[in-house]
């Protein structure tokens, strides 16, 4: 696969979202959250979106210069709308109010509502880590997973995410993952690649397992990882997303992207010493650290580790992108007579 360099790449993805219309401020954090998806090595939530992003923009689900704006506030909670606008802004405004009501009542809880794609979860409750305090999320999707027991889409992929500081507030151990055996991305990028996928993850139109990504596409469904244990955390997201958030997915045909996120802000001081907490997570994290590796591991990582390490990996070797995906890219670029950034 060709390699891109981050800068220029975000660069185009710059201009293709504001020429789409959002305003620039978040223009950059749409283009922002695509090109760290990338670079963190979850090739499912980068640049391989901005197709569908600019599509939805012209089917006019979304509006691309609409503003996010807090609309309620009362205790420890609020709702951030997003005015049927891009997600990442409206998200990164109810990460700062968390934030705000966090630090202040010792708890807050924040809701987004009428939101499109929300990108990768992890760098918003990364985000409130970073500020010391405990960061979770949830949200919901257009439907896509079958529930435990169902071969028809009723759930999304339906993300969990949090994360905890540590001493090095720099690097809080995080954890994003969707509650769907594969997310629906990577089945964006294996049909990018012509892969297959292993089994157990997909069914096709008429309930039967496959691996051909093709199959999800064409009206097949994404079961939910761990069995009933997945599906019960899935149903969870949905019911906050659609209770709190007020996204009701069941219009959607097919995994559009919508999000119904609910954001959760925990200050660790309310309950001991922020250097007593620490010292509790550290040895915690030394437990897991130091723990005897099972057969065939060659080292034991903290969620967050792996993403890291990609970080440093692809701002130095470069993005790979595959050849189904920059064509897409390069689509949505001439409708705007944004100049394709080319490969290392």
């Amino acid at each position: 696969m060709p390699l891109f360099a981050h800068e220029p790449l975000h660069a185009m993805a710059l201009a293709v979202i504001a020429a789409a219309g959002a305003h620039p401020d978040d223009a950059a954090r749409v283009a922002g959250s695509l090109i760290e998806g990338n670079l963190t090595g979850h090739d499912s939530h980068g640049v391989i979106r901005l197709g569908g992003y600019i599509d939805a923009v012209t089917e006019g689900v979304v509006e691309p210069g609409a503003r996010a704006s807090v609309t309620r506030r009362k205790g420890a909670t609020g709702l951030v709308d997003a005015n049927r606008g891009f997600g990442q802004p409206a998200m990164w405004a109810a990460t700062e109010l968390a934030g705000e009501i966090g630090r202040e009542l010792g708890v807050a809880a924040v809701a987004v509502a009428q939101s499109y794609h929300i990108g990768r979860v992890g760098p918003y409750v990364e985000a409130l880590a970073r500020q010391g305090l405990i960061g979770i999320a949830l949200a919901n999707c257009a439907p896509s997973v079958s529930p435990f027991g169902t071969s028809s889409r009723v759930f999304g992929t339906n993300p969990i995410a949090w994360a905890m500081p540590r001493a090095d507030r720099e690097q809080p151990i995080s954890l994003d993952i969707a509650t769907a055996a594969i997310a629906e991305g990577k089945l964006k990028v294996a049909r990018a690649k012509g892969v297959s996928v292993p089994p157990g993850l997909l069914l096709d139109a008429a309930g039967n397992p496959t691996v051909d990504p093709n199959d999800f596409y064409a009206g097949g469904a994404i079961l939910t990882f761990g069995e009933h244990k997945g599906s019960g955390l899935s149903f969870l997201a949905q019911l906050l997303g659609r209770g709190l958030a007020g996204m009701d997915p069941s219009s959607y045909t097919g995994p559009r992207g919508v999000n119904g996120p609910v954001l959760l802000a925990i200050d660790p001081e309310c309950f001991a010493p922020y250097d007593e907490f620490i010292e509790r997570i550290e040895a915690q994290c030394a437990a897991v650290l130091n723990a005897r590796p099972a057969a065939g591991v060659e080292e034991i990582l903290l969620p967050g580790d792996p993403e890291r390490r990609a970080r440093t990996e692809r701002l130095e070797s470069g993005i790979p992108i595959a050849e189904a995906t920059v064509a897409d890219i390069a689509r949505v670029c001439g409708l705007y007579g944004v100049d394709m950034v080319s490969p290392i």
